[in-house]
C-alpha cells in the first residue's frame, strides 16, 4: 500500500498559496487557524483534517484534485455539470428514526463546477445543513453522484450513491435510483426524484417512487431487483 506523502502535500499546498499571492496569515483567517498552523501544513509536519481541506480548497479556489492525486475522477468530459445549474432538488422515501415512520424526504444537492471535477453537496432542505459531499460524473444518459461524509469526525461511514436517468433531457422530473445504508449500516436501495425546480413534494410523486408489483415479481424470479427509472414518466400533466 503506497504511503501519503505529507511534504508532497505541504509543498503542493504552498505554490498554490503563493501563486495566489496570499500570506499564511490570509489563509489561516480564511479557515478559522492561525499562521503557525498553515505553516505547519506546508512543511509537512502536520496534516489538515477533511472539513480544513474543504476550507482550504474553497479559499485559493482549486479542486481537491490540485492537492491530492484523485485520478479516479480525472475524465475531464465526464466531470462537467449536465444540468447547467447549481442547485438540485432531491426527493425520496426516508426513514424518520425518531417517529419510527417512512415519509416524504427532501433535500438539495448544491453543485460547484471545478476545474476537473464536480462537486456535490447533499444539503438538508430546511437548516441548509451540509450532510454528504462528494461528486457526479455523467454523460448523455445518466448521471452518477458519489457522497460520503462531510464532516470527518463522523463515527459511521457513510456513503451515498444515486444513478438518474437524463437520457431524456434534464428540465423535466428525472428518476433514478438512490443506495445508501441506515444507523446500522443496513443496505437499501429505493427510486429518488431529482428536479430543477422547488416543488411540493406530491402525493402523485410519492407514488412514483414506491416498489412496483411488476419490480417485485422480477425480483422473486431472479433474485435481483431492477428498479425501473430508465422509461419514461409523465410526472406533470
Amino acid at each position: 500500500m503506497a504511503e501519503f506523502n505529507k511534504k508532497e502535500f505541504g509543498e503542493k499546498l504552498r505554490n498554490v498559496r503563493k501563486s495566489k499571492g496570499l500570506s499564511l496569515e490570509n489563509i489561516g483567517k480564511a479557515i478559522g487557524k492561525n499562521a503557525t498552523t498553515v505553516g505547519r501544513y506546508e512543511s509537512g509536519e502536520i496534516l489538515p483534517d477533511a472539513e480544513q481541506i474543504y476550507l482550504l480548497c474553497n479559499e485559493l479556489e482549486i479542486s481537491e484534485s490540485e492537492l491530492f492525486n484523485r485520478s479516479k475522477i480525472q475524465n475531464i468530459e465526464n466531470s462537467k455539470n449536465p444540468f447547467e445549474v447549481n442547485t438540485l432538488f432531491l426527493y425520496y422515501i426516508a426513514y424518520f428514526p425518531k417517529t419510527d415512520r417512512y415519509d416524504k424526504g427532501k433535500f438539495k444537492l448544491t453543485i460547484t463546477e471545478k476545474e476537473d471535477m464536480c462537486q456535490v453537496d447533499m444539503v438538508d432542505y430546511k437548516t441548509n445543513k451540509i450532510y454528504l459531499s462528494g461528486y457526479v460524473l455523467a454523460d448523455s444518459n445518466i448521471a452518477v453522484f458519489v457522497l460520503e461524509n462531510y464532516k470527518p469526525n463522523n463515527l459511521r461511514l457513510e456513503i451515498t450513491e444515486i444513478i438518474l436517468n437524463i437520457a431524456r433531457g434534464t428540465n423535466e422530473l428525472m428518476l433514478g435510483s438512490l443506495h445508501c445504508t441506515n444507523g446500522n449500516y443496513v443496505p437499501s436501495n429505493r427510486k429518488c426524484i431529482i428536479s430543477k425546480k422547488d416543488l411540493e413534494f406530491s402525493d402523485d410523486m410519492l407514488e412514483k417512487l414506491k416498489i412496483t408489483k411488476s419490480e417485485l415479481d422480477e425480483l422473486n424470479e431472479k433474485n435481483i431487483l431492477y428498479l425501473d427509472v430508465i422509461n419514461k414518466y409523465d410526472f406533470e400533466e
